[in-house]
């Protein structure tokens, strides 16, 4: 399966000048979330159909060649086992919930050649966790869905893991999950090809906002509890941040200033 894709930063600028399309290949492990891959590949084929151009392609690879099954199911059949040499401009590792130390020595020898070729790699959802594994992100700022940063920042205290939608760090572009990929590719989009192209394409899938990457993962406490009471707000906030070492009441009323 071939379709199209685009960079960031001076790397997407530069390509894209050269006017040339921009190949992504997509690494599916077991378990990956469908949903998070459609909004990475959705944008892409939208792009093409509005520019009436094919301004990007993209391939779906699997760590031995087989089928893979999303957390819904649903199985894919890539086109290949990933071996390095495929002419790909950037490689986005899309895992869900389940991550299995074996894929590790597979995959850090997959993407050695990649690197070396100066290949961008990206992972979505928990495939940060396993790029941060084999030593992929060091040095370079990441994230992660918002259910394992807790686990990611204790694990790997070296890196600087941060709670935005995406990251898009020098040759390392990393999603929370999600829908976030929508917003990461519509961004690229409007670097590469204009915000006209990025709206048009946000519009076409009846998305009110392309979301930015200092956007919250997690709904605002506010309109989870449909509660407007600012130090309530404000406790359930100190508490949901500091989960690993809980305060006690009279500390968190402290901080929040009632007694």
């Amino acid at each position: 399966m071939l379709v199209v894709i685009e960079l960031p930063s001076a790397v997407a600028d530069s390509k894209m000048k050269q006017n040339r399309k921009i190949r992504y290949g997509f690494l599916l492990l077991p378990d990956f979330t469908m949903i998070s891959l459609s909004a990475c590949l959705e944008p892409l084929r939208m792009a093409n159909r509005i520019s009436g151009q094919t301004l990007y392609e993209y391939q779906l690879f699997s760590l031995d060649g087989q089928s893979v099954a999303a957390s819904n199911g649903l199985s894919l059949q890539p086109v290949t086992a990933l071996d390095g040499n495929e002419p790909i401009d950037a490689l986005f590792v899309c895992a869900g919930i389940s991550l299995n130390n074996a894929w590790e020595p597979v995959l850090l020898a997959q993407l050695k050649p990649l690197v070396r070729r100066k290949v961008a790699i990206g992972a979505i959802c928990t495939g940060s966790y396993l790029l941060a594994r084999i030593g992929q992100l060091d040095g370079h700022r990441c994230t992660v869905h918002w259910e394992n940063i807790n686990d990611m920042r204790e694990e790997f205290p070296q890196l600087i893991i941060s709670s935005e939608l995406f990251e898009l760090d020098k040759d390392r572009y990393t999603c929370s999950g999600g829908t976030a990929p929508m917003d990461m590719m519509l961004t690229l989009i409007g670097r590469q090809h204009g915000a006209e192209l990025a709206a048009a394409i946000s519009e076409q899938f009846i998305y009110e906002r392309i979301r930015g990457p200092n956007d919250r993962q997690r709904i605002p406490l506010r309109q989870r509890f449909g509660s407007s009471q600012p130090k309530l707000i404000e406790a359930v906030e100190l508490m949901e941040s500091n989960i690993e070492e809980p305060m006690g009441l009279d500390e968190l009323a402290g901080h929040v200033g009632i007694s």
